[in-house]
């Protein structure tokens, strides 16, 4: 499934109005969060997409973006990175500085990770998570003590000022959330999703 799925990026790329720096879209934008594993989940089908950005040995500089012994997201608006060609982004890090080894849902390597907006007192979705309909698609990774993962997301604007942070979905009990940060976005964005068309047979989404 790995073709398919960098075949997929590429049409998300030509899908996107870019603004000068940040994206500035009229729809949810699709899960982008790819994560390695630290560990094989034995239990899986097998046959879903495996991507390589496994987690790292946790550094002093990075240990340090994170005040607690848990596993925490930690958004870092002030480092700017290459989202993909043309497109402005910034760092997201999941660190785990807990004393056992973490377990996170995926659909190929997919986290369960996406960007909320403060708007009307609430927390809204401005991203969204496909759903496969090939059940070998799902599966766990996996991040050892002291070790994080490094994320880059896309800087979006629109006409509406607001905070941001993101959600991430562990099991029905335990859902984190990121520190918050500021930005702007669309309104379009809390409705309309960004779709998708299935890339052949051996795509497994279709949305």
């Amino acid at each position: 499934m790995k073709k398919v799925i960098l075949i997929a990026l590429g049409i998300f790329a030509s899908q996107i109005s870019f603004g000068q720096e940040c994206l500035n879209v009229k729809f949810k934008l699709r899960g982008y969060f790819y994560a390695g594993t630290s560990q094989v989940d034995s239990t899986a089908l097998g046959g879903f997409y495996e991507d390589k950005n496994s987690p790292k040995n946790l550094t002093s500089e990075i240990s340090e973006y994170s005040k607690s012994n848990k596993l925490e997201i930690i958004v870092k608006p002030e480092l700017t990175a290459e989202f993909e060609k043309g497109i402005l982004g910034f760092k997201v890090f999941i660190i785990n500085k807990s004393d056992s080894i973490s377990e996170l849902p995926a659909q190929d390597s997919r986290l369960y990770l996406k960007r909320q907006v403060f708007y009307k007192n609430e927390w809204r979705d401005i991203e969204y998570l496909p759903s496969s309909w090939c059940g070998n698609s799902y599966h766990s990774v996996y991040i050892k003590p002291n070790e994080y993962w490094d994320f880059s997301a896309p800087c979006v604007k629109g006409k509406i000022k607001t905070k941001f942070r993101f959600e991430l979905y562990i099991n029905e009990n335990l859902t984190i959330y990121s520190n918050e940060f500021e930005g702007s976005f669309n309104k379009r964005q809390l409705k309309k999703e960004q779709g998708h068309k299935p890339i052949g047979i051996m795509d497994p989404y279709n949305n």
